[in-house]
């Protein structure tokens, strides 16, 4: 996620850089389907650690281990919310940690409010107090892309809305939306982001110039995947996905999903409005 504004930041959400694969080639040969990132490596004598799901590199055995530990337990908490226990990815995820934001950004190229940066089916990061939730959040986009098949930019406040919402379970439970956005979780309640609005804004285009309201369109797209995952229910919402992965619409997909709870997308989200906070 590459975030412009500094509100952001302050908001706690992870401050990534989601590149195109196209800027290098990818290694050829690899089952493991593990891509050449453009980037500079970490220093001789750094660990790599493989798990089912993940290939990990940092420094240190027992760091290294540890990164690959966790990112398991994100990826079981995505497949469990999701109920996608039957996707199977087409390789290994990376995971690249840097020992610091400076040799991160030394050697990334990346700006100095990127906390971390995605590539492919890989992702960057370094040691830090972010680690873990740039670690859930971008790898929910990892697994939300290859499961859709590619990037779609109509898909985005579905997939932001639930990165952050598994950024916010790894956040060791000790932080919950309302406080990953402040005053603008409840600016959202009272005033929320019309549905029209909400499907139709890129927050991270260069033309937006409203930090409130991209602030606001995070923490509402988070809120409303949070309300479809926990009030509608996971079994439903693992219907949502491939109905909208094969091609259905919004309301296709709530009807199809969640057959007598909403009838489409805008009974969804009067329903949301009608929820307690």
């Amino acid at each position: 996620m590459r975030a412009p504004v500094l509100a952001l930041l302050a908001a706690g959400l992870c401050a990534c850089v989601d590149l195109p694969e196209s800027a290098a080639p990818p290694s050829s040969g690899e089952t493991s389907a593990i891509v050449r990132l453009p980037f500079q490596p970490l220093d001789p004598g750094a660990n790599e650690q493989v798990s089912l799901h993940f290939k990990v590199t940092a420094y240190g055995s027992d760091n290294a281990q540890r990164i690959s530990n966790q990112a398991e337990g994100f990826y079981t908490g995505i497949m469990t919310d999701t109920n996608l226990f039957s996707f199977m990815p087409s390789g290994l995820y990376e995971i690249v940690v840097y020992a610091s934001h400076e040799e991160y950004a030394r050697k990334t190229g990346q700006p100095e409010w990127s906390g971390g940066v995605t590539y492919g089916n890989a992702l960057c990061s370094y040691n830090g107090p972010q680690l873990l939730e740039t670690i859930a959040h971008e790898m929910t986009h990892l697994v939300f892309n290859e499961y859709m098949g590619r990037p779609r930019r109509d898909l985005l406040w579905v997939n932001e809305g639930l990165a952050v919402y598994e950024q916010a379970k790894a956040a060791s439970g000790t932080r919950v939306p309302a406080e990953l956005f402040g005053a603008i979780h409840r600016q959202m309640r009272s005033q929320p982001l019309a549905l029209d609005d909400l499907l139709g804004f890129v927050p991270l285009s260069e033309k937006t110039g409203d930090d409130q309201k991209v602030a606001l369109w995070y923490a509402q797209a988070e809120s409303l995947v949070q309300f479809m995952i926990e009030r509608g229910g996971r079994i439903g919402f693992s219907q949502f996905l491939p109905a909208l992965r094969d091609g259905k619409s919004f309301d296709e997909a709530m009807r199809s999903a969640y057959l007598g709870v909403w009838g489409d997308l805008s009974g969804f989200y009067r329903a949301w409005q009608a929820s307690p906070p």
